[in-house]
């Protein structure tokens, strides 16, 4: 067990506060188990850093380095478990994480049972930690109003990539994926976010490049992408560049 009950949450609170009063978040999935990575997002300026056990490789004595290396840096340590079991919430802070994204939450009796578990596995700080609920499932979506009225939440955040599949429809949500993203898809995020953000609650969401003025614009205050997508689009606009460019880089070496 790390000793996560002796780490400063000064970030923490300082991106809560900055979410309550109005202003915007950025949360960025770390894309590998890596500690290095975790200290270079926090000196890119990010708010905070996804460590994700639900995807990926990461296990509990990973999730430790990382979220050490988070404390030391500065940088928010969200972690995604493996699903909203509430055995999992108690788990995960106890390696020193600041904050969790709790996947799959469908309806209110699940997001009460999270918050629950969120207070009693950290009794004398909770209030100073992140709780976020994930709305991935068109059931989520219809039953947001009821999941709202549970009340220990932080923010809410819309997951296109499930969303779409739960209605059905191809889960591209990326610049990098061929073809549009599905209108029916587009529409369901929309009304997420339309809801949360008609409640006075804080919402979040992915984001691309392109579009992240867009959401801004809906109300979304919580801003989510993934290191690999920030690395891929970095590389495509260097080979862009360099195709530009009016000689052939082979000249230039020989």
């Amino acid at each position: 067990m790390a000793s996560f009950l002796k780490r400063d949450l000064s970030a923490s609170r300082a991106l809560k506060e900055k979410l309550r009063s109005g202003g915007f978040g950025t949360l960025v999935h770390s894309s590998h188990p890596s500690p290095s990575l975790v200290e270079k997002l926090a000196e890119c300026g990010f708010d905070a850093v996804l460590i994700d056990c639900e995807h990926g490789s990461a296990g509990p004595e990973r999730v430790e380095e990382m979220a050490r290396a988070s404390s030391l840096s500065g940088i928010v340590s969200i972690l995604r478990p493996e699903d909203p079991s509430p055995w999992m919430v108690t788990k995960y802070l106890e390696c020193g994480v600041d904050g969790l994204m709790i996947p799959l939450v469908s309806d209110a009796k699940v997001a009460q049972s999270i918050v629950d578990r969120f207070r009693f596995s950290a009794p004398f700080d909770h209030q100073d930690r992140l709780l976020i609920l994930m709305i991935e499932t068109i059931e989520a979506v219809n039953n947001l109003p009821q999941i709202m009225a549970v009340e220990g939440v932080d923010a809410y955040l819309v997951a296109p990539g499930d969303l779409a599949l739960t209605i059905g429809a191809q889960p591209i949500t990326y610049e990098w994926q061929q073809g549009d993203k599905p209108q029916a898809v587009a529409e369901v995020v929309d009304r997420a976010i339309k809801t949360i953000v008609d409640a006075g609650k804080i919402c979040g969401t992915l984001v691309n490049h392109s579009d992240v003025g867009s959401f801004v614009d809906k109300g979304v205050r919580l801003v989510y992408d993934h290191a690999n997508h920030m690395l891929s689009y970095g590389a495509r606009e260097f080979h862009g560049r360099l195709k530009q460019l009016p000689y052939k880089l082979e000249a230039v070496c020989a």
